[in-house]
């Protein structure tokens, strides 16, 4: 009886035991959950927040009208309309380059617009004088 008696109480101290790190180790677990859930909760509110600032920051009418005040951009004039017969000559020959930008540049160097060669002979005739 003595052996079954100190066999009971020591297997009822360890199952005490087992218990009680069971809970904390649920408590820690608790703890973390309500961490993430907030983690979460305070993610998806500033996932609205910046996807209500998108919205507001690609507006149209905003863009337009940061175009036009900082940019002079205005809608297009019948003036600004030409045939394609109407556009300069190239003076030059133009080089391919990798760099897409790189060559649009070019592209535009290459077109010799009217309005800069007279711009470029009234400097020389003032420079002259």
């Amino acid at each position: 009886m003595k052996r079954s008696r100190f066999f009971l109480t020591i297997m009822a101290f360890c199952v005490g035991l087992g218990l009680f790190r069971v809970k904390y180790q649920v408590m820690a677990l608790e703890k973390n959950h309500k961490h993430v859930v907030k983690s979460i909760s305070e993610t998806k509110e500033a996932i609205h927040v910046l996807k209500a600032e998108l919205t507001h920051l690609n507006d149209p009418a905003r863009l337009q009208k940061l175009a036009t005040t900082h940019l002079n951009f205005s809608a297009i004039k019948p003036t600004q309309i030409v045939k394609l017969t109407e556009l300069p000559k190239q003076t030059k020959e133009v080089k391919v380059s990798v760099d897409p930008i790189e060559a649009l540049m070019d592209a535009v160097n290459a077109v010799t617009p009217h309005a800069q060669k007279d711009a470029s002979s009234k400097e020389a005739d003032h420079a002259a004088a």
